[in-house]
């Protein structure tokens, strides 16, 4: 998703990414790939993680409901960039993930030419950080 898609412009009816923009670094090429292969009046469906999530260990969040969630990193998280110094260190089963601004997210969208149409914020019940809030947004953009 960080290279030109392998398929033609306007050939798509609909796009669904379902969070996967979390193993993006950068969303822009994204965006504008999204745009340019979708046809006029498509649609985008967009998932992705709440950024604040990022703030806390995740192996705490998820693995370890003993330990304290104590704030400890700031956004935007780069895990690639944490791994490099030192900070953590990713299993290669599950790939560097990246937050991303809402600024990045949704006005990234309306810039690559997308009108959006809705938004949705969501819970995980598995993740005892919804009790402090949602976990996840969703939004729904037609190409205009």
């Amino acid at each position: 998703m960080t290279k030109p898609f392998p398929f033609d412009s306007e050939c798509f009816d609909i796009i669904f990414c379902p969070v996967s923009n979390a193993y993006i670094e950068g969303l822009t090429n994204m965006w504008s790939e999204c745009h340019r292969v979708l046809k006029q009046g498509g649609v985008l469906m967009v998932g992705y993680m709440n950024p604040w999530i990022y703030m806390y260990d995740a192996d705490t969040v998820w693995d370890h409901p003993e330990k304290e969630l104590l704030l400890q990193y700031a956004l935007p998280f780069n895990s690639r960039k944490l791994e490099e110094e030192g900070k953590i260190s990713i299993n290669p089963e599950y790939g560097y993930e990246f937050s991303h601004t809402l600024e990045e997210q949704i006005r990234g969208q309306l810039k690559a030419g997308f009108a959006m149409i809705d938004f949705y914020e969501s819970k995980d019940t598995r993740n005892r950080l919804t009790q402090y809030g949602s976990d996840y947004i969703a939004n729904l953009c037609v190409k205009r």
